[in-house]
């Protein structure tokens, strides 16, 4: 499993994106599904697929200019173990 996190420069992305900005986020979570990633949450998208599959969602990206113009960080790292527990406290207040 390997993940994408990013964060983008909000006044970058409101001079760069057409408005309204906030659909930027919608773009790019076509884009990254579009190369067999789902998001997770924020910022975070995860694929099973290989670093083939990793290596084509950070090329898809570095296509979109705005994107570029925008983003402060991006991170991609392989997870070994992925756990989710939020069942786990919707258990909790039921």
């Amino acid at each position: 499993m390997h993940t994408i996190a990013f964060d983008l420069i909000v006044s970058e992305l409101k001079k760069h994106y057409k408005d309204p900005y906030h659909n930027a986020y919608a773009e790019i979570r076509k884009v990254l599904k579009q190369n067999d990633f789902y998001w997770i949450q924020g910022s975070t998208y995860a694929t099973e697929g290989d670093l083939r599959t990793l290596f084509r969602a950070i090329q898809s990206l570095k296509n979109i200019k705005w994107f570029c113009f925008s983003v402060r960080d991006i991170r991609a790292f392989k997870i070994e173990d992925y756990s989710d527990f939020t069942q786990e406290f919707q258990l909790n207040i039921n």
